[in-house]
């Protein structure tokens, strides 16, 4: 028996642009893989799984194979149950073949051919096909209707069960479970309760997990067996586990839905608090804490990645490690926008500065083809490079590595592997254009899942999350200093949702003014801690030392702020 390891993403669902998260293919230990969203898979070394090749007869004069009902010795089913269901077995091409029959208004409209090692065939209108064993009970419902994967499983449940309840399986095993459920509805759903006996692996639980969404709220049960499946049950004498699983089976209720008494109060609760690198923000969203989502968003050259290179340098200072995922710069373009803060000097504008000087033409010359493009080069620049490799500081090279599970992995493994307990994402929408190859009408879509992994990311490895999202270009003047609101989030709703803290930077980079054109309002949107929002802190960026320190401002009635 094969066991489940990891999920990849699928190629036939990603060539379709579905498969988002990058988890649809299901990969076993004997190498063989298995989309349960369309059935895709991927052949093992030696018993891998092999789908069904589902052949239809379009006209009406094909020919069933003919068996005989005998007792499945091997499978420890009687030949009470194989006649009941009229489950039979031959010999075809000189291979031994089981065969499921199907009826429909009492007519046989397909057969399912079994053969060594679970090859499948269908002969007949497979499409056609009812729940397997469906014409056995009636059709205007009853108490309690058990479904199973497939047709062994449904003889091994009616056989514990001591044949007078109805038992019926899927035709096409979990790929096709809710079309199957679908394409029956009237007949399951007349059942009281419906119960599904469904493999114990991750595509079994995955399967039931659909079907019963997919059913009336309340009606639907989920079996819990011992072992893979019923048969197994069976075989390894725990026939009695079968009736208990069915009988004992509880009423679905997705994962989110909790009863209050299956809540903990009193795990344990217990918070870090990082300080903020200025004292009236800290004051205002009492620091940062482990576990929660923080996000920046404002105009363009607003001051959204200062602010956030600012507090990862702070925390790296203090002996924290710090993780930083730079979408729209290279490490190279992190590193040194870091060291600027330490030496107190932008050592971009300085590199800039310098390549205008040496392209500085009198008239009449020629501007040179070539320019040295160099950081600085002295004593203070590679000591400050020392002091930055002696932090915590991990960087993501994202060329090339695309995909909202690589990118939720690579995070993962900063958090737990690598011990940082503070990462910035700079910025979302990056991310989701990246993973998408161009903006479209998906990029909502992705932007939703990625938020919703982040904040489950948050809550398992308790690391702090600084997230850097972009404006709507919807006609206000956020160069100018407009004022931001919530509604002028790019992307899904989740980013105002999601968050645990939203800010939003304004800045009026168009004021004659030095001050206020370098000076940013922090202006808190959420704060779920203690619901406060409205300005934190003012910070002005002095250009001359590359760094950003708070001022003092006045906010009048009208809501103008001034410095």
């Amino acid at each position: 028996m094969s066991t489940f390891t990891h999920h990849e993403p699928c190629p036939h669902c990603r060539g379709q642009g579905r498969d988002i998260k990058g988890d649809n293919l299901a990969c076993y230990d004997d190498g063989h893989k298995y989309c349960f969203a369309c059935g895709y898979w991927e052949g093992g070394s030696e018993k891998g799984y092999r789908p069904m090749e589902e052949t239809e007869t379009v006209n009406d004069d094909w020919k069933p194979y003919n068996g005989s009902c005998k007792p499945l010795a091997h499978r420890g089913i009687g030949e009470d149950m194989t006649r009941k269901f009229e489950y039979q077995q031959t010999n075809i091409n000189g291979k031994d073949v089981e065969i499921a029959n199907f009826y429909k208004d009492g007519e046989l409209i397909a057969q399912k051919l079994r053969g060594p090692d679970k090859q499948f065939k269908w002969v007949g209108r497979a499409s056609k096909a009812p729940l397997w064993g469906q014409w056995l009970w009636k059709s205007q419902g009853g108490k309690r209707l058990v479904i199973t994967e497939g047709e062994v499983d449904a003889m091994t449940a009616c056989q514990a069960m001591g044949g007078g309840w109805p038992v019926v399986s899927l035709p096409s095993g979990a790929q096709g479970s809710v079309k199957a459920i679908k394409d029956n509805w009237e007949f399951v759903t007349s059942y009281d309760e419906v119960v599904l006996l469904f493999d114990q692996d991750e595509v079994g639980r995955t399967a039931a997990k659909k079907v019963a969404e997919s059913l009336p709220p309340g009606k639907c049960k989920i079996a819990a067996l011992p072992y893979k499946d019923a048969n197994e049950c069976l075989k390894n004498g725990h026939s009695k586990a079968i009736m208990s699983a069915v009988f004992e089976a509880q009423v679905y209720s997705p994962d989110e839905i909790l009863h209050v008494s299956g809540i903990d109060l009193n795990e344990d609760k217990e918070v870090s608090v990082f300080s903020y690198p200025w004292t009236k923000m800290n004051s205002y969203l009492i620091g940062q804490r482990s576990g929660e989502i923080t996000l920046w968003s404002s105009g363009t050259g607003s001051g959204k990645s200062t602010i956030i290179r600012e507090i990862m340098w702070d925390h790296l200072k203090r002996g924290r490690k710090c993780g930083a995922i730079m979408l729209e710069e290279s490490p190279k373009e992190t590193i040194e926008d870091i060291i600027s803060l330490i030496i107190n000097k932008p050592v971009r504008s300085i590199r800039a500065e310098r390549l205008m000087n040496q392209l500085r033409i009198e008239e009449g010359q020629e501007i040179p083809e070539t320019a040295e493009l160099d950081t600085l080069q002295d004593a203070e620049y590679h000591d400050a490079l020392d002091k930055l490799k002696k932090t915590g500081f991990y960087i993501y090279d994202h060329l090339g590595n695309n995909g909202i599970q690589n990118l939720v992995q690579r995070l993962e493994f900063m958090a737990v592997s690598l011990g940082v307990e503070v990462v910035v994402l700079d910025h979302i929408t990056a991310a989701a254009t990246g993973m998408l190859g161009s903006m479209n009408d998906n990029e909502r879509l992705l932007i939703d899942n990625l938020m919703k992994e982040l904040r489950s990311l948050v809550s398992r490895t308790g690391v702090h999350i600084h997230i850097v999202s972009q404006l709507v270009k919807n006609g206000k003047a956020f160069e100018e200093g407009e004022r931001i609101t919530m509604q002028d989030l790019r992307g899904s709703g989740s980013l105002s949702s999601v968050p645990n803290t939203v800010i939003a930077l304004e800045r009026n980079r168009q004021d004659p003014d030095p001050v206020v054109s370098n000076t940013t309002t922090v202006r808190v949107l959420k704060n779920r801690l203690t619901g406060k929002c409205g300005i934190a802190t003012a910070l002005y960026y002095d250009r001359n030392i590359g760094r950003l320190e708070e001022v003092e401002y006045r906010e009048s009635d009208a809501g103008n702020v001034s410095f």
